[in-house]
């Protein structure tokens, strides 16, 4: 937590709630997409043919990922190959989101919008997707317009370690006088709610990935929900209806 920018008592003029948001299982679905443009750039940048069906997606990061399968391998993931896999990563994505099944879920454009045009809320990202990918699924979800600022998984291969330098940058990007007053990080998995307790976050987990609303609350979510289609309870959970 940045205590510094974190002040309960501001005045209500200068207060503003922090709302850091996951992408995938939470604001959208691409159904494979993303592994399957993973399997293409290894195939592409280091001639590997790998399924990698050993890889858990849900909550996990593209750096993390690239250093599961580095070390499956047995092989050193040296900056040069991580710098050209990250830059062909996002060609392969771009050439498959056309043709890919796309599931905006229910309420997440719509409680986006709304927070975006709320002059209370500083919106962000904590993402496993690099960010040139993160930026290729949120446009494709007529979504990139509300948020496009915050932290991303080729920064970090640790989900919380992202989340600290989100909050970093949302804190960082307030005008002269204004404190964050609330943090808020909105997930689909427990690594999102473990995410939000590394920076003192509320969390807010919705079950629209892999885990239903009891796993997210036995793994210590803060508030759990179906999912996002009921825009005034989560506005609420905000504290901000």
């Amino acid at each position: 937590m940045i205590e510094s920018n974190l002040n309960p008592c501001a005045p209500a003029f200068s207060r503003r709630v922090a709302v850091l948001f996951d992408i995938d299982g939470t604001l959208l679905d691409l159904r494979g997409a993303g592994r399957a443009a993973f399997v293409r750039t290894l195939a592409t940048v280091f001639g590997w043919r790998d399924d990698i069906a050993y890889i858990n997606f849900a909550g996990n990061t593209d750096l993390n990922v690239l250093q599961q399968i580095f070390a499956r391998r047995g092989a050193r993931l040296t900056s040069a190959a991580r710098r050209s896999f990250f830059a062909a990563l996002p060609v392969e994505l771009e050439r498959r989101v056309a043709g890919a099944e796309l599931i905006r879920h229910p309420g997440a454009a719509e409680l986006l919008a709304r927070l975006a045009a709320d002059e209370r809320v500083a919106l962000g990202l904590v993402t496993g997707n690099i960010e040139a990918c993160a930026r290729i699924k949120l446009r494709t979800a007529d979504v990139l317009r509300y948020v496009a600022r915050g932290a991303f998984g080729d920064e970090h291969a640790d989900r919380g370690d992202i989340a600290r330098l989100a909050l970093r940058r949302v804190a960082a990007s307030l005008a002269p006088g204004e404190r964050l007053a609330g943090v808020f990080l909105i997930g689909d998995t427990p690594y999102d709610i473990a995410a939000a307790r590394a920076i003192g976050a509320t969390s807010l987990a919705v079950a629209t990935g892999k885990f239903d609303v009891a796993a997210l609350r036995a793994a210590g979510a803060d508030h759990g929900l179906a999912d996002l289609a009921d825009t005034t309870a989560a506005l609420h959970i905000l504290g901000l209806a």
